[in-house]
């Protein structure tokens, strides 16, 4: 079956079984048979849409058959920000996802008994109020892992979801040490820094004198790429294969199917039928009036924003982030950045994948290797013009006369790529950028200070809070 087909069926089959719900009543979903009329009948969704506190006190049939009593953390904490529905519809579509990254991997390398030993995962925390289960998605799969993955794990799942993070980190650290690690899951930053934290533990120079049979590493939340580099010199004669998945709390859209690529396949069959935005505007009252297209019309080089409908009761549900097809035959992408990821304080309108793209032209220009950035738009006072303060990590040290380098490297390749960044440099509204690098020990410092050092906490693309901390 195509994935034109696959998408078609996934649509069909989402309206049929919530054709009785509040919401499929409201837009008459037994009565739409194709994109187009559902297209026209149902408007583009945001969070704002949701009535998460009917969800919550029990209402029954309101978006998909049944009650729902788990969530998913979006944004915030376990207290606040965005909690997302997760039914068991959902979750055995992550299950099937994860069969599918399994399968994947064992028609690339067959031989399953290296991956017989210790495995370790660092599941976010789950809280529970008043029946209901709140936390990071990870930890919901965590807990719903087959009980044959949970006896590989150096710490049970079900104890570390219980735990702080820092908990559960030096709980980890103390349990992996001595075991035959063969697998490791986790967000590739924390990875890092249990790299750091082995090494000055041990006193060892690599990672292959602590684990020398680490073989497989699954990585998900921030982009791999960013940290790969760091990881792999940490790793020295290590040479484990890397699987990336791209999912949020919203679902499990792709995975990294092939050892030699970069980009991810997006999976047709599995509970999520999508649309996309073209050239998506940031905020959501003018994204909301924006065309969408499905799936089989999409192009190559252009940036969307993806739009989902969903088993867990998400309908034409934005998510918000960034993708660009490679190809379209498979269906297969880059991760850009997220919609909302701007800065425009001072009228700049530069998105953060343009920021991004300037910053590896400038990296590859001078000659250096990065990874993990922020960009902290800063005024220091009234007298003075504004300016983007970068913040990079870097692979090396660097030389304050490289970073300066940097910086009007990074500046050249802005005022090339964006008009309105070009227009505010010519008239000096906006100051020179300037780079300062940083590490992951700087970039754990922000994220403890910020509240967000918990299992899928990530450095934000844009810096606004805390960025003395920084240095």
């Amino acid at each position: 079956m195509d994935a034109q087909k696959d998408q078609q069926l996934q649509l069909q089959n989402l309206l049929d079984k919530a054709s009785d719900t509040t919401f499929g009543q409201k837009h008459n979903f037994r009565a739409l048979s194709d994109y187009a009329s559902f297209k026209d009948e149902v408007p583009l969704q945001f969070y704002r849409d949701i009535d998460i506190d009917a969800l919550k006190n029990g209402t029954a049939d309101l978006y998909w058959p049944g009650s729902v009593d788990k969530y998913a953390v979006s944004a915030g904490t376990s207290g606040k920000g965005k909690h997302l529905p997760i039914t068991e519809d959902r979750l055995n579509s992550d299950r099937r996802f994860m069969r599918k990254v399994v399968l994947s991997y064992l028609r690339q390398q067959p031989n399953i008994f290296k991956l017989i030993g210790s495995h370790l995962s660092l599941p976010g925390s789950l809280e529970h109020h008043d029946g209901l289960a709140i936390g990071e998605i990870s930890g919901h799969t965590g807990v719903r892992a087959p009980k044959w993955l949970k006896a590989l794990q150096v710490v049970s799942p079900d104890k570390l979801t219980r735990l702080s993070f820092k908990e559960k980190f030096d709980l980890i650290l103390e349990n992996a040490i001595d075991a035959n690690l063969k697998v490791i899951t986790a967000v590739p930053s924390w990875i890092l820094t249990l790299f750091q934290e082995v090494l000055k533990k041990t006193g060892k120079k690599s990672i292959a004198e602590v684990w020398p049979n680490l073989h497989l590493l699954v990585c998900g939340g921030v982009k791999l790429a960013n940290y790969r580099p760091h990881l792999e010199k940490l790793m020295g004669d290590l040479n484990p294969y890397f699987i990336e998945t791209y999912g949020a709390s919203e679902g499990y859209f792709a995975f990294s199917d092939d050892f030699d690529k970069n980009d991810l396949k997006l999976i047709t069959d599995n509970g999520i039928f999508y649309e996309f935005i073209a050239d998506p505007l940031p905020d959501e009252e003018s994204m909301s009036i924006q065309d969408t297209i499905p799936l089989w019309e999409v192009e190559t080089g252009v940036p969307y924003a993806m739009v989902i409908s969903t088993n867990a009761g998400l309908w034409r549900y934005a998510v918000r982030d960034i993708v660009e097809f490679t190809s379209v035959s498979p269906y297969r992408f880059e991760v850009k950045g997220r919609v909302s990821e701007m800065l425009d304080d001072y009228g700049e309108g530069l998105y953060i994948y343009e920021a991004e793209k300037a910053l590896n032209k400038a990296a590859k220009q001078l000659g250096v290797q990065q990874s993990a950035f922020t960009i902290a738009p800063t005024l220091a006072s009234e007298s003075e013009v504004p300016f983007h303060h970068w913040f990079v990590q870097f692979t090396e040290p660097i030389h304050a006369d490289t970073l300066k380098k940097m910086g009007k490297t990074i500046d050249e390749h802005l005022v090339e790529i964006n008009r309105h960044y070009a227009i505010r440099r010519e008239t000096e509204a906006l100051s020179a950028p300037k780079v300062s690098s940083i590490t992951q020990d700087d970039i754990n410092r922000w994220m403890e200070a910020s509240g967000k050092a918990k299992a899928q906490g990530k450095l934000p693309k844009v810096l606004r809070e805390n960025v003395d901390v920084m240095g």
